[in-house]
């Protein structure tokens, strides 16, 4: 067989006669649906983290924050409110657990609005989950800046507080335990 003989690699299409030609080009369809599938695993990953993130929001709302803002309320602001010993610096705190409980309300209020949507994200349900990436900058947002007064100035201020007599100090410790540890079986109450 000589090199006349042999089948050319690529013949162009203007070679190819009737029905042959019908076939021409007919796989480009074929090759864009396989690289589309070439990115299910990495969208399949993207999905099972939407709702692992979704289940975990759901717990550290419903839960964590939830106990957060009982036990700074009925615990440390009460304690830091008692233990102020002038009028200014109790005038100030008044100020700041006013401001940080009303955060509260707004932060719990947001999340109200919404937890339908990451409830459906975390059952993998997203079609017709609203889009929602607003409210949860929004939601971020907000509770950063509480965070923040907290942690720079009401905290450094409690501490202070508290810090001027040991019993102040322990008495929230003890609070503090109280709350979180487990009931006792078979107590009378």
């Amino acid at each position: 067989m000589d090199a006349q003989d042999k089948a050319p690699d690529t013949v162009p299409a203007t070679q190819l006669h009737g029905p042959v030609n019908e076939f021409h080009g007919s796989h480009q369809h074929i090759v864009d649906g396989l690289h589309a599938m070439e990115k299910l695993p990495e969208l399949a990953e993207a999905l099972d983290r939407a709702r692992h993130i979704a289940n975990a929001t759901l717990m550290l709302f419903d839960k964590v924050v939830h106990e957060h803002h009982a036990d700074e309320e009925q615990e440390l602001f009460v304690h830091v409110q008692k233990s102020c010993t002038d009028i200014r610096e109790g005038h100030r705190v008044q100020e700041l657990v006013g401001r940080l409980a009303a955060d509260h309300r707004r932060i719990e209020k947001m999340w109200l609005k919404l937890r339908p949507a990451v409830a459906m994200t975390a059952q993998g349900k997203f079609h017709g989950v609203p889009d929602f990436r607003a409210e949860v900058a929004k939601l971020v947002e907000i509770y950063l800046e509480h965070a923040q007064l907290e942690e720079e100035v009401f905290l450094p201020l409690a501490d202070a507080i508290l810090g001027r007599d040991a019993n102040h100090m322990a008495a929230l410790d003890v609070a503090l335990h109280l709350r979180h540890a487990p009931p006792i079986r078979g107590a009378y109450v």
